[in-house]
């Protein structure tokens, strides 16, 4: 007898005739389903509305809403998100609200906020510089005085260089600042080829050695005194045995006040050409050469400028202030080469106490149709342009009107195409009221837009066209009350300038008390 179990199978698959008349079915229902729904669907659009039993109003009620339909909607409730997406008309773009407070954006943006340091840290600027234009009484140096104030407040610092109408010696000194004032006749004495502030680091960002910072030291002096040749001679550039015999003549004076342990200044460089004009070896050219430029930088030691810069300074400027001035002001009514020389020593002289250790900074260049007419200063303007990012600088140049560009030189010169540099280079741009003239020219230097060009047209006192890079706001300047009295420059002609300060704003800052 086998001991293999028996193994039973089975047919699990129904017969085939079975599954189609089971799907048949199926198919039946499926299909008698869908036609009741329809008959359903139409029955019930067969059916009327029921009949209205009461007034339009509503039904006459203690808790009935009874005439709600007289209640008047009081504008839109919406968040600003929905608001700036569904209405993109209403408010234009925004400099977003990092920075000090302005004043109005005219065409919806609320409040306008401005700080350059933060516009470039976001890349929304490529430099530091900015160029405000506009006539006599607009408000621009308003604007440039407030501005200067509330950063100062948020904890930067600001520099006149030279303030040809000492406007700005109330507000430095509102600040906290120091004023050093400069004018023939005062003990306060300048030495323009002072060494300036030691920075930590070169322009390559590496730690400043000894020879590198004395080639700074070399280099800034040569420039300054090539500025005061320049000026007080009024030719273009020096030629090659000029320039030898001022850099020959500098080594050897820096060489004999170190020795003696004093400044070297520029009567020191006046004596060392001297005795280069009486040496025997030096050739006849050479002799010209140093005979010439001895007389020029003897015109520091006499006349109107005698007493401000031939000697060591006098005064030193705290980098740890948190405003400092050169009021120029009492030379208003010296010539015109004794004030441009002033300007370029006094900007010269402050920009040797400036480096990237004391802090981002606002550098104002008032009057600066001034400063721009002379060839080096313009140079050297040019440079702080340039440097801005390296020093932590912010440029503010005042100008009237486009055309004062002019004033550099004439259309192709080189001058012209340094100050043409100086606007482009400018991503912030402030326009202010301009007559028909002046409107003309700066259309087309600046390109302006048909709005644009319409807003300058209707701009009244205080209200500037803001050109921030590729965006463009209609701003109102508001003064706190606290601000007004420091910024009024108008005083000389017993008149006060136009209300721009809201009934409801409150004071700001440090002036609030």
């Amino acid at each position: 007898m086998s001991n293999i179990p028996e193994v039973r199978t089975f047919d699990l698959a129904p017969p085939k005739s079975g599954m189609r008349r089971r799907l048949a079915r199926f198919s039946s229902a499926r299909k008698a389903t869908k036609r009741l729904r329809a008959e359903a669907a139409t029955k019930e659009a067969e059916v009327p509305l029921p009949e209205r039993k009461w007034g339009t109003g509503g039904r006459r009620g203690r808790h009935e809403l009874y005439g709600l339909r007289d209640a008047a909607v009081q504008g839109i409730s919406s968040t600003a998100h929905t608001s700036a997406t569904a209405f993109p008309w209403v408010a234009g773009p925004s400099l977003g609200l990092d920075g000090v407070w302005i004043g109005h954006e005219e065409h919806g943006g609320g409040a306008f906020n401005f700080d350059p340091f933060s516009l470039y840290a976001q890349q929304r600027i490529s430099g530091l510089s900015m160029l405000v234009f506009g006539t006599v009484g607009s408000g621009k140096s308003s604007l440039v005085k407030s501005l200067s104030i509330r950063e100062v407040l948020a904890g930067r610092k600001l520099a006149v260089p030279s303030d040809l109408k000492g406007e700005w010696v109330p507000v430095i000194r509102a600040l906290g600042g120091a004023v050093i004032r400069v004018a023939p006749g005062m003990k306060t004495r300048l030495n323009i080829l002072d060494e300036g502030v030691r920075p930590r680091l070169n322009g390559q960002g590496e730690p400043m050695t000894d020879e590198n910072w004395a080639q700074v030291v070399r280099q800034r002096r040569m420039t300054m005194l090539s500025t005061v040749v320049l000026i007080l001679r009024g030719s273009k550039e020096l030629d090659e045995h000029e320039t030898f015999a001022l850099e020959d003549s500098l080594g050897e004076a820096v060489d004999a006040t170190e020795q003696e342990g004093r400044e070297v200044t520029t009567p020191d460089v006046r004596r060392a050409l001297d005795r280069l004009h009486k040496t025997q070896d030096t050739t006849e050219e050479m002799r010209r050469a140093a005979d010439r430029l001895r007389l020029v930088l003897g015109r520091l030691e006499s006349g109107d400028l005698a007493g401000m810069f031939d000697g060591p300074s006098t005064e030193r400027l705290d980098g740890d202030l948190p405003a400092v001035g050169i009021d120029t002001s009492a030379l208003r009514y010296s010539s015109p080469t004794a004030s441009r020389i002033v300007s370029a020593c006094c900007g010269a002289w402050m920009e040797a106490m400036i480096s990237e250790d004391d802090g981002q900074r606002i550098v104002v260049y008032e009057e600066g149709w001034d400063s721009i007419a002379n060839e080096a200063d313009l140079k050297r303007m040019q440079t702080g342009w340039k440097l801005a990012r390296h020093l932590g600088i912010f440029n503010v140049l005042i100008l009237h009107k486009v055309d004062d560009l002019k004033t550099a030189g004439g259309e192709g010169s080189q001058m012209a195409a340094i100050a043409d540099g100086l606007l482009a280079e400018a991503d912030v741009k402030v326009i202010y009221r301009q007559d028909n003239a002046a409107l003309q020219r700066t259309d087309e230097k600046l390109q302006l837009t048909d709005r644009e060009r319409a807003m300058l047209r209707t701009l009244k006192k205080g209200r500037g066209l803001w050109r921030v890079k590729d965006s463009t706001f209609e701003v109102r300047n508001v003064l706190t009350a606290a601000e007004k009295p420091l910024l009024n420059t108008d005083q000389s002609l017993g008149t006060e300038q136009e209300e721009t300060t809201d009934a409801q704003q409150p004071s700001r800052g440090w002036l609030a008390a």
